[in-house]
């Protein structure tokens, strides 16, 4: 065995360079695997409080590093079709506490890692899309809380040092439960927004919303 191990031992070689390669880049693809997925931006959705549309609609930040919103935009689903507006600036319907505080003012602004962010109530999210009257926004049902079927809602954001758009959202069903309107979250989690076609797709409502 020996005397074999020795006449082959260029042979042997090979294969046990042949394995070490083959080890280290089992780890290296561990290793950036890893990296990628601490990289990796993601938000939460969530209601507090209740489940009631005077529930909280607050977002938190799961990612490594800071993320920066840029935008909130609602989708709201009607008997008369769908509405869909930019909720970042703060109506005064949902005005609280003092008006110099700017994030009274904006639901814009850098969310660190971990921390939360309140939105506001689910109701004056609602009530901000529906009032919307623009030059193509006819009158009628379209406005109003009569067929009020569900909700999406929308976080666009930048992550970290990057220049890339990410973003998460998330739908709601409005349902009656005891004579009263509930929403009923339609994934267990948040949608994270990260495919090359999905930035493109919230870059352009972004520049929609500028």
């Amino acid at each position: 065995m020996l005397e074999w191990m020795s006449d082959n031992s260029g042979l042997i070689n090979v294969f046990v360079n042949l394995g070490m390669l083959g080890i280290w880049a089992f780890y290296l693809q561990m290793l950036m695997a890893n990296y990628k997925r601490e990289r990796r931006p993601r938000l939460l959705i969530t209601r507090g409080i209740s489940a009631d549309l005077d529930a909280r609609c607050l977002v938190t930040n799961m990612s490594r590093d800071t993320v920066f919103i840029r935008s909130i935009i609602v989708t709201v689903e009607t008997g008369a079709g769908e509405l869909r507006y930019p909720v970042t600036e703060i109506e005064k319907i949902d005005s609280r506490g003092d008006p110099v505080d700017i994030k009274q003012q904006t639901r814009q602004g850098p969310i660190e890692s971990g921390a939360m962010r309140d939105l506001g109530s689910f109701s004056a999210i609602i009530t901000h899309v529906l009032d919307y009257k623009g030059p193509d926004d006819p009158p009628g049902p379209h406005n109003d809380w009569a067929g009020l079927k569900a909700l999406t809602v929308m976080v666009i954001g930048v992550y970290g040092p990057d220049d890339i758009s990410i973003g998460a959202k998330r739908a709601y069903d409005v349902v009656e439960e005891d004579g009263k309107p509930r929403l009923s979250p339609r994934t267990i989690d948040a949608v994270q927004i990260r495919s090359a076609r999905e930035r493109r797709e919230i870059d352009e409502l972004l520049r929609e919303d500028l």
